[in-house]
């Protein structure tokens, strides 16, 4: 079997892996160092010219523009082709964020009845799209040991609420500031943000708005991450939506409870009151009220970390997930 796969991530050294288990995999670059527009036109162009020269039993896309042209390549060249929906594109607050946001809406919905099959990373993304698909979580290979100890690095506090996100619109950081602000009213705790993005400056200024100096750190990019699972009490999500939610999944695995907003795996690793809390999109209210009864109960938190540590996460190995995603090209032909 031949795969054709667009990718903005070509130099993910998981992708030479698949290699170990197919006759051939052909990545195209679309990365946004290729440029922003211009990249759909050059790997097109890559794509159309080696599917000239050798022909390949299926082509894969993730992004919703990569998809498109994925189409074109099958209608011109008769290749089954697979859409990867990796992000709640019907979610409401997808929808509004942006004009491209709405521009992808239409063309998903132009092509997800023209997709020889679909691979989507949540059941909540299934449901929405209303069509048959294998639900494929992404993997993540998740270090056991190393990185910062918030209560060694930051002492002093009664409460270590840890955030791993892109500091961007659809993580809705302010939603955490906001909570936090409830928080402190009551309790001596602090909030440890890891992670980078063109929000930086505006919730930088929030914080002073706030008056959350003392409470809120933010951490930057972090490459090792065990340490501050380890340490924390429980991961907070704010995010307006997602396909799936990385860093709720890796805290699980690392034995941490999560509180979260209702988007993409709640209610289906995090289940509420039993590895977790799952609050509406956008309320603060409701996320400092469960924050506050897990710090006043120590039963419920015990409980918590118990069953955080006893979820059963989608897959045992990345072997595991391989053969998955393989079984999706295979089926996919058919």
């Amino acid at each position: 079997m031949k795969i054709l796969m667009f990718s903005s991530d070509p130099e993910n050294p998981r992708l030479k892996r698949y290699t170990e288990v197919v006759d051939g995999l052909e990545i195209i670059d679309m990365s946004r160092a290729q440029g922003r527009f211009a990249r759909l036109w050059k790997g097109y162009r890559a794509a159309k010219n080696i599917l000239m020269l050798e022909r390949f039993d299926l082509v894969t896309a993730q992004e919703i523009e990569h998809s498109f042209l994925a189409w074109l390549l099958s209608s011109k060249f008769n290749i089954p082709w697979q859409m990867q929906i990796h992000t709640d594109i019907f979610s409401p607050y997808y929808f509004r964020e942006s004009l491209f946001n709405k521009l992808r809406v239409f063309l998903a919905k132009f092509l997800i009845p023209r997709a020889s099959c679909i691979r989507v990373v949540s059941e909540r993304i299934k449901r929405s799209i209303k069509r048959a698909s294998a639900v494929l979580p992404i993997y993540s290979e998740i270090k056991k040991e190393g990185g910062i100890n918030l209560r060694e690095k930051y002492p002093g506090y009664d409460l270590y609420i840890l955030m791993v996100a892109r500091l961007s619109h659809e993580k809705n950081v302010k939603l955490a500031l906001k909570t936090m602000n409830e928080v402190v009213k009551n309790i001596k705790a602090l909030l440890v943000i890891v992670g980078d993005g063109a929000e930086r400056k505006s919730i930088e200024s929030e914080i002073g708005a706030l008056k959350l100096e003392n409470s809120v750190r933010l951490e930057g990019w972090q490459d090792n991450l065990p340490g501050y699972y380890a340490s924390a009490d429980f991961l907070l999500v704010t995010s307006n939506y997602e396909g799936y939610g990385l860093s709720a999944v890796e805290a699980i695995s690392a034995g941490l409870p999560v509180i979260m907003t209702d988007v993409g795996v709640a209610g289906e690793i995090i289940k509420n009151g039993m590895n977790g809390f799952i609050a509406p999109v956008g309320s603060s209210y409701v996320l400092s009220g469960e924050i506050l009864k897990v710090f006043k109960d120590a039963d419920l938190r015990l409980k918590l970390k118990e069953g955080a540590k006893n979820t059963k996460l989608p897959y045992a190995s990345f072997e595991d997930y391989r053969d998955k995603l393989v079984n999706s090209w295979i089926t996919c032909q058919k």
